[in-house]
Formats: structure tokens, C-alpha cells, sequence
């Protein structure tokens, strides 16, 4: 059984906690985080959820992620995800996502980290990633034009590959 901590509207943690798959009220959130993972040519990984998955099973997906169990901050959060998806052991602690995204339920911490390892490194959880590979921000436009990618607002890879070389809302000159 997995509980999240329930968070208020401003991000606050509040003294509640929610079993997963249970409803919540309106202006309750869970936390949730995703992580980027950029090889040295400036690829993202990407992995095909398995079928057993509960929203898009058999689609691609970029990076990893989860939600945050109680008692776990966001970066703790992102080590654990990391680690168990696909078994890549990075510390988190000094790092601040790059920016916060609202669902209906929980807002998304979003990190970016580079990874110069080979592709065979990666221990894959069989459970919930079925493969992973490198590919290329047009290769992902293309996946979802072909409904074989989570329909994510194609303005976010951009985004975050801007924002992992420049934090902030500003280019650096």
C-alpha cells in the first residue's frame, strides 16, 4: 500500500495523507516528479510503459517518475524514481526542480539531468518500463503525431532542454 502526503493549493503539506487510487477532495494535491534524462548529443530517453501501466499503458514516455510517498520531499522523490525505473544512482539534494506544472490533483516537479553512461547501464523495473531508447526532439513529435507517445503540449520538450542549460525564464547572454 502506497500513501502520499496531501498538500494544499500552495503547496503546503498538511497534516493528511491519501491512500493511492483513493479520491481526493478539491484543493487537495499529491506530489509528483519527472526527470529528464539527456545522453552527451542532447537526446532525451524515452520508455515504452508496459501494458499492466494504468494511464497510457504501451505508450512512450520521456524520462521517469512517480509519485512521492509520505515523508518524501521532491528530491527524494526523484532519487527514489530514478533509482527504481531505471537504476540510476544520482543525489538530488542540492537540486531545485526546474519549474512546477498543476493537475487536477497534483502539481509535477520537473528535473533534467545529463547521463553520459551507455544505454545497457539502465536495470529497467520490468513492471512498469518495457524498454528504453535515446531519441531526438523531432523523433518525439513524430511519436505523438502517430498517437504512440503520450500526448504531452510538444512545447514542453523545448522547454525544459532550455531551461536544464539555462535556469530561469531568461537566455543567458
Amino acid at each position: 500500500m502506497e500513501y502520499w502526503d496531501i498538500y494544499s493549493v500552495d503547496g503546503s503539506k498538511t497534516e493528511k495523507k491519501v491512500l493511492r487510487g483513493n479520491k481526493m477532495n478539491e484543493g487537495e494535491f499529491h506530489l509528483v516528479v519527472h526527470i529528464a534524462i539527456y545522453d552527451q548529443n542532447g537526446n532525451l530517453l524515452i520508455q515504452k510503459r508496459t501494458l499492466n501501466k494504468e494511464s497510457y499503458p504501451g505508450y512512450w514516455d520521456f524520462g521517469v517518475g512517480g509519485s512521492a510517498v509520505c515523508g518524501e520531499n521532491s528530491q527524494q522523490a526523484a532519487q527514489r524514481e530514478l533509482f527504481e525505473e531505471v537504476g540510476i544512482l544520482y543525489d538530488f539534494s542540492h537540486q531545485i526542480p526546474l519549474f512546477r506544472s498543476y493537475g487536477i490533483h497534483s502539481f509535477v516537479d520537473f528535473y533534467a539531468i545529463q547521463y553520459d553512461g551507455n544505454i545497457c547501464d539502465f536495470v529497467l523495473q520490468t513492471d512498469e518500463v518495457e524498454k528504453v531508447k535515446w531519441v531526438s526532439q523531432e523523433e518525439i513529435y513524430k511519436m505523438i503525431e502517430n498517437d504512440v507517445f503520450i500526448p504531452y503540449h510538444k512545447s514542453i520538450f523545448g522547454l525544459i532542454k532550455e531551461m536544464s542549460h539555462n535556469r530561469g525564464l531568461h537566455r543567458r547572454k
